[in-house]
């Protein structure tokens, strides 16, 4: 067999040299395209050979990866599972694809097959750690961790997943202990290191803060000046503020006490609730407030509500309804208040724009308002407000992990029936968490 190959390439070779001695044109065409038979060949046989499980689940990946088509990588990938079906990379692949879709039980099914073939498989562990955690069985999660750590005593990555489960447990105390047996093992751990500042962030739940406020008008009227002590606590159901405000216009001084709380209803939906009590003839005697706050699809967030305000001669009712939109770093608010009144009902609205940087405690915010009720009512004069607008620059930044420093300028204009009030407003603050 073998020599009749070499027999029959001879006489081919031979066939060739005589045809190129002959004609050389010829010769060259017949060799180029003898040539380029020879080298498709073994490409064409190529393809015609089944792909191996490796090469089926590299297709997968890369329709996963490069095309983000996840239902074409997984039914990818569970041919090269027919093709060997105890490859649990290839299963574990199918798990996250299924995890990254939001079919958790999916997931976990696949990641529960490879374990039950391999307890210490360690990518099947992280990766069912995380499923269980995205699905909110955080109880799953904890026990997943405390499995992974036998068999990986110490291990980085476990250890910052256990902290991670428990800080969404809330159990700040425990996350902060876990983080730092992290730091003891391995000093240089960024993650480690900032999850033991989050966890004692969280684990401060108190705040007492300190303003001061300066309002200077254009005529007529003497400076006010207004000092403000609140406390604040952070519990399961909400946060829970109480207020204390020291008010001097007018030549007359007063003291307004004020709470605020705002409980967790079911998830997504939250309420404002505020209530406030003083003596001075410059504040209403009571004032009460109420929202409710509800998420939306998309990053929006709706809320309506109701404010009360009693004063000597007359009470009055404000409504109020804004819708609010996060997008990456900002907040778009907008904002109407309407209050509804005997001889005429009035209406304002208010924009405004807030740019975070890193976290919620610090940012910078631009608000603008126009129209006939006041957009910040308080007092009794402001009740008569014909037309009003104001434009206000606010910001706060976070010192250290503790203290935070505030502050607000404002210019505002409210057409009164006897006469326009300009005014220009400075406002600083300090608070401390503990």
């Amino acid at each position: 067999m073998y020599c009749s190959k070499n027999i029959r390439l001879f006489l081919y070779l031979n066939f060739m040299s005589k045809i190129i001695t002959r004609s050389k044109v010829c010769g060259y065409f017949l060799i180029f395209s003898t040539s380029l038979f020879l080298i498709t060949v073994p490409d064409l046989q190529a393809q015609d050979r089944p792909l191996t499980a490796d090469e089926q689940f590299n297709l997968a990946r890369d329709a996963a990866f490069s095309d983000d088509n996840y239902e074409k990588a997984r039914r990818l990938a569970y041919q090269a599972l027919e093709k060997s079906p105890d490859y649990n990379g290839i299963r574990i692949f199918i798990a996250r694809l299924y995890s990254w879709e939001g079919n958790y039980d999916e997931a976990r099914r696949e990641l529960k097959v490879v374990l039950e073939r391999e307890t210490s498989n360690r990518s099947a562990l992280e990766a069912l750690i995380n499923v269980e955690s995205r699905s909110g069985n955080l109880h799953e999660a904890l026990a997943t961790t405390s499995m992974a750590l036998k068999h990986y005593p110490g291990d980085e990555e476990f250890m910052l997943q256990r902290g991670s489960v428990l800080y969404s447990f809330e159990e700040y105390s425990r996350s902060e202990q876990v983080y730092a047996s992290i730091l003891a093992i391995h000093p240089s751990s960024r993650d480690a290191r900032e999850g033991v500042q989050s966890a004692r962030l969280k684990q401060m739940r108190h705040t007492v803060s300190l303003s001061y406020r300066h309002d200077r008008f254009d005529e007529i009227l003497d400076p006010w000046n207004f000092y403000e002590l609140q406390l604040s606590r952070q519990t399961k159901y909400g946060a829970i503020i109480g207020r204390v405000l020291y008010a001097s216009r007018f030549a007359t001084n007063g003291v307004q006490f004020n709470l605020d709380a705002y409980p967790s209803i079911a998830d997504g939906l939250y309420a404002y609730l505020s209530a406030g009590y003083s003596d001075a003839s410059i504040f209403p005697g009571y004032r009460f407030g109420a929202s409710l706050y509800k998420s939306l699809p998309r990053a929006f967030e709706i809320e309506g509500g109701i404010r009360y305000l009693n004063f000597t001669t007359s009470e009055t009712y404000i409504y109020t309804a804004s819708l609010t939109k996060y997008r990456g770093s900002y907040m778009l608010t907008g904002r109407t208040y309407f209050l509804p009144s005997t001889t005429g009902n009035s209406l304002s609205g208010n924009l405004l724009i807030r740019r975070y940087f890193g976290t919620a405690q610090s940012y910078v915010s631009l608000t603008g308002g126009y129209g006939s009720a006041s957009n910040d009512l308080q007092f009794a004069e402001e009740l008569n407000t014909l037309n009003s607008w104001s434009v206000t620059v606010d910001g706060q930044y976070p010192v250290n992990n503790r203290l935070l420093v505030s502050g607000t300028a404002e210019i505002d204009s409210e057409e009164l029936q006897s006469y326009t009030r300009e005014r220009i407003s400075f406002k600083v603050g300090l608070s401390y968490r503990f």
